[in-house]
């Protein structure tokens, strides 16, 4: 009996080796200016992730994840951010995300801007909240390939778009071109996947890595549901109505990184091709990322385009040690859009000097 209970003592101590818990996050305060020219103090970026993994045996391993963020005021709660759970098996990886959209596109911009209102707060790309199931498999040491079923955030909700918001409900609107533009403007408030993947999709990755280059492209293909179809066409008397009925409404993408690290310097570039849930006409946005280390300091730019939006983003940042950084970022902004005057968008610009530190 005591050797059956020393056994099995054994056994749970090695089990409790092979399962790991980790606690990482960041913490960072800064004085900024966002592009609606609010500024002060403020902490800014706080994260909070717990991560498990256990070794199966048998070639199989298990690894989950969950981040927790907060940058609202004091007395607000963190939010849910990034969830994962993954499989490791002997012939690829299966994993289930609750993750956001862009990740491919955003990757290029390697300079390090730490800005209140980023990349994604342009009209030059977005990204939504997103559930994945992938699968992907490594082909060789440089090469890997995945498939993943994606589901936007509102696939379980009919299409919402108010057919006040195109411009035939206003009658002081004549001009074509202002009321195609804003019929756009309403597939993207209503249509799962204007700026996400869509109602549902079906994504093939293939990825190269190797001698500093990393190069990613991803072909996607969204099916939307019929109500949010109807909701787009609700805007009767409008473009938009031919556009659905004639099938003109986006429903592939393709996407395309590649970023070159040669020690001295790291430059990306990203393409992002016109946007499902959008018409035809719809522009394909180029970025560009370029960063320089200099012993401590790195330096770079971002910059962003789409039709007549665009962004630019300048940074530089001293690292105090290797979890720890002082970051001063400077950004701009157009929208590409008009004022209700008829003028264009202004360009507003931002500004953030912060103290980071990761644990």
């Amino acid at each position: 009996m005591k050797k059956t209970l020393i056994a099995l003592a054994a056994l749970s101590v090695a089990g409790l080796a092979s399962a790991q818990v980790s606690i990482t996050g960041s913490i960072s305060t800064a004085y900024q200016s966002n592009l609606a020219k609010v500024s002060g103090l403020a902490m800014t970026d706080n994260t909070l992730n717990v991560g498990v993994s256990e070794d199966l045996g048998n070639g199989l391993k298990l690894a989950a994840s969950m981040t927790l963020e907060n940058d609202a005021p004091r007395g607000t709660a963190f939010t849910r951010a990034d969830q994962s759970f993954a499989l490791t098996t002997p012939i690829g990886l299966v994993s289930f995300r609750n993750t956001r959209s862009g990740g491919n596109q955003g990757a290029a911009l390697v300079a390090p801007a730490n800005l209140a209102d980023d990349q994604w707060a342009s009209n030059v790309i977005k990204r939504e909240a997103i559930d994945v199931l992938a699968f992907s498999i490594p082909v060789n040491d440089s090469i890997s390939l995945s498939f993943s079923y994606i589901e936007g955030k509102n696939k379980d909700a009919k299409g919402t778009i108010d057919a006040g918001a195109g411009a035939n409900a206003d009658p002081a609107v004549s001009d074509k071109a202002a009321q195609a533009k804003a019929d756009n403007a309403a597939i993207r408030a209503g249509a799962s996947g204007g700026f996400n993947p869509g109602v549902t999709s079906y994504v093939g990755t293939a990825k190269y890595s190797g001698n500093g280059l990393t190069l990613t492209g991803q072909f996607v293909s969204s099916t939307f549901a019929d109500d949010t179809l109807k909701a787009i066409a609700a805007a009767q008397g409008t473009a938009l109505v031919k556009a659905v009925a004639t099938g003109d409404i986006q429903s592939t993408s393709f996407d395309l990184s590649a970023i070159y690290d040669a020690g001295f310097a790291k430059v990306g570039f990203g393409y992002d091709s016109s946007r499902r849930g959008f018409t035809s006409d719809d522009k394909a946005a180029m970025l560009f990322g370029a960063s320089v280390p200099l012993g401590a300091i790195t330096i770079g730019g971002n910059y962003g385009t789409r039709d007549k939006a665009s962004f630019l983003q300048l940074a530089g940042q001293y690292d105090l040690s290797k979890r720890t950084n002082v970051n001063v970022s400077w950004g701009q902004d157009n929208q590409g859009g008009k004022e209700k005057d008829g003028s264009d968008n202004p360009t507003n610009s931002q500004y953030r000097i912060s103290l980071n530190h990761s644990f």
